[in-house]
């Protein structure tokens, strides 16, 4: 079907390795560099059981587009540490295999683009807005909004779903304004931790309402899962994402641009981002940018019930219809194909 090779290039004192696609036909093919979400993940995105990334790179290798996809730092053969980096060694990191590509002659250097997943698609802009080699991006579930704006809405959504009052979300969004804020002035754990405990003892309390029954949390997993969140939003990747705005960027992107956002999205949520990243594109002058919305789909893109993240590890492992089909064709309408 196609060739398919392990690779490693470096950022600085970084290494990252990952898997190289190249379809058959021999000659200078267009290439796309995959972007993974937040997180510790492998080159395939690999999380609830399925391989998002190994299934876009196959699809993509199968149709003319070379692709490379690698661990993200700290994961299987990359070096680092992804909580102790922010977007811009993110973007270094994109960069970099970018420039790898580029000495490759199995590669057409001026058609390399990246294809960037939730916080790939924060990155990518980034990294088009710094290097002219980048011949045209896709933002899939992207974000318009800063940091703090995206976990406000993306929380009160899931307390919505979760059966949340007006007044339930009203207090959970104080708290975790407050929390942003400790973390914002490098608070210590000590001072973090109780309004943690006291926002997901909250949380519980609203589920047991909706659900009619009590949960049994041990405090073994309580004190993992306040332990994740400190992880999460107490270190570099954290306080960096609070107050990054996407709109910087995107304003200066001349390539092409592709948007994907799915209906039922509850992490990167449809409206509030379309309009942002729309306007910022708008303001650039960017004339070639397409925007899609996937009706039914949630963040991974499979097709949804309510759209809440627990529904992931149930739902069928596999994109919704024409998902795969849009990405390639529109980037085979961008690049000259080998023949």
């Amino acid at each position: 079907m196609y060739k398919q090779e392990e690779v490693t290039f470096r950022n600085a004192d970084v290494i990252l390795a990952g898997t190289l696609t190249i379809p058959k036909k021999s000659g200078r093919h267009p290439a796309v560099i995959l972007l993974p979400g937040s997180g510790p993940v492998n080159r395939d995105e690999e999380a609830f059981g399925w391989k998002p990334f190994r299934i876009i790179s196959d699809y993509f290798t199968q149709n003319g587009t070379v692709v490379l996809r690698y661990d993200s730092r700290g994961v299987g053969g990359s070096t680092g540490d992804v909580y102790q980096s922010t977007f811009n060694d993110f973007a270094g990191d994109a960069i970099a295999a970018v420039q790898y590509l580029k000495r490759r002659k199995d590669i057409n250097p001026d058609q390399i683009g990246l294809c960037g997943h939730s916080q790939g698609g924060i990155v990518a802009p980034i990294v088009a807005s710094r290097s002219d080699d980048v011949a045209f991006i896709i933002c899939v579930a992207g974000a318009g909004i800063t940091g703090e704006e995206c976990f406000i809405t993306q929380f009160g959504m899931i307390d919505r779903l979760d059966g949340a009052t007006d007044e339930d979300i009203e207090k959970l969004t104080d708290m975790r304004k407050q929390l942003f804020n400790l973390i914002r002035k490098d608070a210590s754990e000590t001072e973090i931790k109780p309004l943690l405990m006291k926002i997901a003892q909250t949380q519980t309390e609203i589920q047991e309402i909706n659900e009619d029954k009590k949960r049994e949390e041990t405090l073994e997993s309580l004190e993992e899962k306040l332990n994740c969140m400190l992880t999460l939003f107490n270190s570099p990747w954290g306080r960096f994402f609070l107050d990054y705005d996407p709109q910087a960027a995107l304003e200066k992107i001349k390539c092409p641009v592709l948007l994907i956002f799915g209906e039922m999205d509850m992490q990167v949520l449809l409206e509030e981002n379309k309009g942002a990243m729309v306007s910022a594109l708008m303001k650039s002058g960017n004339s070639d940018f397409t925007v899609k919305t996937f009706p039914k789909a949630n963040h991974l893109f499979q097709m949804a019930k309510s759209g809440h993240p627990s529904e992931y590890t149930e739902l069928p492992k596999k994109y919704v219809p024409g998902f795969l089909e849009f990405m390639s064709d529109w980037i085979l309408q961008h690049v000259d194909q080998v023949r």
